[in-house]
């Protein structure tokens, strides 16, 4: 029996994760890109890169990103937890928890490229580290936004559409190309700041005020 499992673990001689080319062109890889949002070049960058200057140079940099995918991770085991049907009667504190996870998420996904170039730590290995965490993130918050939208369990088929898919186009964009420019408006920094915002609308007016008010009802009264 023993001899059974042994064999199931030991690894296999012939299974290559990576070719050497492979492997050398991940030692050459350099990063090629931008973001053209105004938002990120003005509001977003600034904030995050102050941020970064008071850590501690020791801090490893897929530290950061990993910290950061705590929190949306944490936003969809509570919704699932706290709001099983995803529908408009979730707490109102779970909304607020999914709002400020997001923007926490999205400042230390800023901060850790920051942090790699400051400190020297930069890699090839920490920025496909980065990507897969943005691609988790990506995948599952559509499950923690359906609580916040109230939309239950069809809407978050579609909510993901939106999310993780841009992500995965982007990526093959990317992978043909050999650069990820990111547009004026784009998901990263607009769409993560609606996210957040949407979370905070939803702790103050309920899941159910995405459901009920419409542009007539936000019209003024006329007698």
């Amino acid at each position: 029996m023993m001899s059974v499992f042994s064999s199931l673990l030991r690894p296999k001689k012939d299974v290559v994760i990576f070719t050497k080319e492979e492997r050398k062109a991940i030692k050459e890889y350099k990063y090629v890109g931008g973001d053209q949002s105004p938002l990120y070049n003005y509001v977003l960058s600034p904030f995050a890169e102050f941020l970064q200057k008071l850590l501690p140079t020791w801090i490893a940099p897929n530290l950061i990103t990993f910290s950061g995918l705590i929190f949306p991770l944490s936003a969809v085991v509570l919704s699932l937890v706290l709001n099983p049907t995803l529908g408009p009667d979730g707490p109102r504190l779970l909304s607020l928890f999914t709002g400020v996870g997001i923007f926490i998420y999205q400042t230390l996904d800023n901060m850790d490229g920051k942090h790699a170039r400051a400190t020297h730590q930069g890699s090839a290995h920490g920025m496909m580290f980065d990507h897969g965490c943005d691609a988790y993130q990506a995948g599952i918050s559509a499950f923690s936004m359906g609580s916040v939208l109230g939309i239950g369990w069809p809407g978050v088929l579609a909510l993901s559409w939106c999310t993780f898919f841009p992500f995965y186009f982007m990526s093959w964009e990317q992978l043909h190309t050999g650069a990820m420019y990111l547009p004026v408006i784009n998901g990263p920094s607009e769409g993560l700041v609606m996210a957040s915002a949407m979370g905070i609308v939803s702790f103050f007016y309920g899941a159910e005020w995405w459901h009920v008010v419409t542009l007539k009802d936000l019209a003024p009264a006329v007698d």
